[in-house]
């Protein structure tokens, strides 16, 4: 099977890359190499370095005709979206309405890359479900939550199949050290280096982590399920990022201390969400704990 996948050389692309290429999948990869590397890809991979949003994205995969296109490149940083919310749209925005585009063209099916950012503070249950009140607490959520929307208005305007992944934080091996997306690499950064963990806040936000290799057993379970719907991809299990320090420093068998920093603009104070309707329509759930996958990330596994 032939499948396209925009950000593939990222964190979470250049993972799924892999698992389809053990499919005995073609991977193709669209990938404008701002934050990704094209070294984190099987040898053999074709690679097309554009930027998303250009038209050019949607002639290629018009081009392809591939079955599946999976639309992970994004402008993923929080400060970023509060300090350029431009940026954030015109990735985040134009650069679906692209895809979309060459998947009208090509007869592709869409698998997006969405986040619980869609949610921001939502007051409701605990966990969040893919029904609750969408309250994006920052532009790159809104600019998720805006995408989505207009996923859904091409289903139903042009008939392109689609399913819509809301991720917790992903986590996990090869994640790059930046922002609170990445609070656990920055950690691991911080422990190598021998210096105290940074928490911005008073570290009691809470967060629903899940593993990088389950991400990308979701994103392959939606390529024959979940047409025309949304899940949530998580644990449903809230850590503190102070939790998340202890774990960490237990597993690393040191104390660094603590450098508390002033709250961050845009960041939700809490976050945990439901994947029962993942787990009723594609047969997904989290494989790894966030105890076994960081074990795994320390070497301890």
């Amino acid at each position: 099977m032939r499948v396209v996948v925009t950000g593939g050389a990222g964190f979470i692309g250049s993972r799924l890359v892999r698992a389809l290429a053990e499919r005995g999948d073609e991977a193709i990869v669209i990938d404008d190499l701002s934050t990704g590397n094209a070294r984190r890809l099987p040898a053999g991979v074709d690679i097309f370095c554009l930027h998303a949003e250009e038209a050019a994205t949607a002639n290629l995969i018009a081009e392809i005709r591939p079955r599946v296109v999976f639309h992970l490149a994004a402008q993923v940083g929080m400060g970023i979206s509060v300090k350029c919310p431009a940026e954030d749209g015109r990735s985040n925005m134009i650069g679906t309405l692209r895809v979309l585009e060459g998947c009208r063209k090509a007869g592709s099916k869409l698998v997006f890359s969405s986040t619980s950012g869609v949610y921001g503070d939502s007051v409701g249950s605990r966990p969040l479900r893919e029904t609750s009140p969408k309250r994006p607490s920052a532009p790159y959520g809104l600019s998720k939550w805006m995408a989505e929307q207009y996923i859904g208005y091409a289903g139903k305007w042009w008939g392109i199949p689609y399913t819509i992944l809301r991720y917790a934080n992903v986590y996990g091996p090869g994640q790059a050290a930046r922002g609170e997306g990445g609070v656990v690499a920055c950690f691991m950064e911080r422990i190598a280096s021998g210096q105290p963990l940074v928490i911005h806040g008073d570290g009691e936000q809470s967060r629903d982590f899940v593993h990088v290799d389950d991400v990308v057993r979701a994103n392959i379970a939606a390529i024959a399920q979940g047409d025309g719907e949304t899940f949530n991809i998580g644990t449903g299990i809230a850590t503190s990022i102070n939790g998340l320090a202890d774990r960490c420093e237990r597993l690393a068998a040191a104390s660094y201390g603590r450098l508390y920093e002033p709250g961050r603009s845009g960041d939700a104070r809490s976050s945990r969400l439901s994947s029962r309707k993942a787990s009723d329509v594609l047969g997904w759930k989290p494989a790894l704990s966030l105890e076994e996958g960081l074990s795994r990330l320390f070497g301890r596994k």
